[in-house]
C-alpha cells in the first residue's frame, strides 16, 4: 500500500495538482488497492482530524495576523526595527528579518509573515539598489521564522498528532528561533558590500530620540508575544486559548488604539483568513488520512526495523533524517510532511532516546527549510512573486541561509539545553 499511497501522491503532484487533492487522491487509491477498507474510510478520517480542539488555534492565528496587518501594527512594527537597525550595512535588509522575528510571535505562520513583512519591505529593498534576488532571498529566510519563534501553527499542528507538549515546543523554540535570525542578519550584512550589491543605498543612524518615537507605537505589538508565552507558563490559558485572546488583543488595538482597523475591514478579512484556513486544514486533513493508512499497513514499522538494523547511532539516524527531509522538502508542502511523517518521525525519535521536545524542534526546523527549496518552496515563491523574478535570482545566496539554519541545527543537537532548556525550567 505504501507504494501505492507514494507513488499516486506524487504522480498527481507532477502533473500540477493542487497538493492537498494530490495526498487525498493517493489516499483514495489505497484504499481501493487494500481491497479491504471501505472508500468511506477517506471521508470519516478526513474528519476526524479536523475534529481537534488544538487545531483550533490554526484559524485563530491566522485571524490574529490578518487583523494586526490591516490594524496597521505591522507598519510600526517595521518602522520600529528600522529606527534599530536601519543604519548599519544592510540595514533594510537586516529590519526585513528582525521585523520577521517581531511578527513571528504574533502569526505563527511564514506565509502570513513573509507576505506582511515582504510587501512592504521587498520593493523598498529593490528600490535602494538591493539585488531582486538577494531581497527575495532574505525576507524568504527571515519568514522561515514564523512557526520557529512562538506561537507557531506548525508548532500546534505537530504536537496535536502527537501529544507532545505545544507550550513545550513553543518555549523549545525561543533560542534556535533569535539563533537563525542574528545569524541570517549576519547572511544580510555580508551580502550588503558594494561588490554584490553596487549602488546599494545607506541610510544614517537617526538617534535615540527616533527609536524612542517609534517605540510606543510598536509596544501593543511587542507585547503580543509576551502576553501568549507567559499565559500558557502559568496555565492562565492553553495553547489553543491563546490563539483566542491574540484574536481578541489585535482586535483591540487595530480598533481602539492604533483606530487604523475599521467595521468594513472585516469581511474582508474574515473572507481572507476563512481561505488560508481552508487550504490548511484540506492539507491537514488529507495528510491525516494518508498517514493513518500508512499505519494500518505497518509501514512505520517497517521504517522502523530498517532503521534500527541499519544503524543503532541516534546521530547517524538523525543525519539520516535530516537528509531525508531536506530532499522531500524540495517537493512537499511542509504541513503536509509534518502531519503524514509527523508520529513516525516522533516513535522514532523516542526509540533512539531523544527528548521529545528536542526532536520535534530539530525535525520542524529542519521540516520549514523546505519552504525555501525550490521547486515547492511556497515562502520563496511568495517573495519572488513580490519581487517579480523566478527561482534563478536567488539561487546563490538561498544555500548561505540554508546553510545559517543547519548551523543551528547542528549546534541544537549538540547542546540540546538550547532547546530544552526553558521548557524544563519554566514548565517544570
Amino acid at each position: 500500500m505504501a507504494t501505492v499511497l507514494f507513488g499516486v501522491f506524487f504522480l498527481f503532484l507532477l502533473i500540477g495538482l493542487p497538493i492537498a487533492f494530490s495526498i487525498a487522491l493517493g489516499a483514495f487509491f489505497g484504499v481501493i488497492h487494500s481491497q479491504a477498507l471501505p472508500l468511506m474510510l477517506v471521508p470519516q478520517r478526513m474528519l476526524i482530524a479536523s475534529d481537534n480542539f488544538s487545531l483550533l488555534a490554526i484559524p485563530l492565528f491566522i485571524l490574529a495576523g490578518d487583523l494586526m496587518n490591516t490594524g496597521g501594527i505591522t507598519n510600526r512594527m517595521v518602522t520600529f526595527a528600522y529606527t534599530i537597525v536601519g543604519h548599519i550595512r544592510g540595514g533594510l535588509g537586516i529590519t526585513s528579518i528582525s521585523a520577521s522575528m517581531i511578527f513571528a510571535g504574533i502569526s505563527g505562520s511564514a506565509v502570513a509573515d513573509t507576505a506582511a513583512v515582504g510587501s512592504l519591505l521587498i520593493p523598498s529593498m529593490i528600490e535602494k539598489k538591493y539585488k531582486p534576488g538577494f531581497a527575495a532571498t532574505l525576507q524568504a529566510a527571515g519568514g522561515t521564522l514564523g512557526p520557529i519563534i512562538p506561537p507557531s501553527i506548525l508548532m500546534v499542528l505537530y504536537g496535536s498528532i502527537t501529544n507532545v507538549s505545544i507550550g513545550g515546543l513553543f518555549l523549545s523554540g525561543i533560542i534556535p528561533g533569535i539563533l537563525i535570525g542574528l545569524i541570517c542578519m549576519v547572511v544580510t550584512w555580508y551580502f550588503a558590500q558594494e561588490k554584490y550589491q553596487p549602488g546599494i543605498q545607506q541610510e544614517k543612524w537617526q538617534g535615540f530620540g527616533a527609536i524612542l518615537a517609534a517605540t510606543r507605537p510598536a509596544l501593543p505589538a511587542l507585547m503580543m508575544p509576551f502576553i501568549i508565552i507567559v499565559g500558557i507558563i502559568t496555565g492562565f490559558f492553553t495553547a489553543t486559548e491563546a490563539s483566542a485572546v491574540a484574536v481578541v488583543y489585535a482586535l483591540v488595538v487595530g480598533m481602539f488604539v492604533h483606530r487604523e482597523l475599521k467595521l468594513s475591514h472585516l469581511p474582508r478579512i474574515l473572507l481572507d483568513s476563512a481561505a488560508s484556513t481552508t487550504m490548511i486544514m484540506l492539507i491537514i486533513a488529507a495528510a491525516s488520512c494518508f498517514g493513518w493508512l500508512l499505519a494500518w499497513d505497518e509501514f512505520p514499522t517497517l521504517i522502523g526495523e530498517w532503521l534500527q538494523a541499519f544503524t543503532s547511532n541516534k546521530y547517524v539516524f538523525l543525519f539520516m533524517l535530516i537528509i531525508f527531509l531536506l530532499l522531500l522538502g524540495m517537493v512537499v508542502e511542509v504541513l503536509a510532511i509534518a502531519t503524514i511523517f509527523g508520529p513516525l518521525l516522533c516513535i522514532l525519535g523516542t526509540q533512539y532516546g531523544f527528548d521529545p521536545i528536542h526532536f520535534g524542534l530539530i525535525i520542524l526546523v529542519v521540516i520549514q527549510i523546505g519552504g525555501i527549496t525550490p521547486p515547492v518552496g511556497i515562502v520563496l515563491q511568495i517573495t519572488c512573486g513580490i519581487a517579480k523574478i523566478g527561482f534563478g535570482p536567488t539561487l546563490k545566496y538561498l544555500v548561505w541561509y540554508i546553510l545559517a539554519m543547519l548551523f543551528v541545527i547542528f549546534l541544537v543537537v549538540a547542546f540540546p539545553g538550547l532547546a530544552t532548556y526553558l521548557p524544563s525550567t519554566l514548565l517544570s
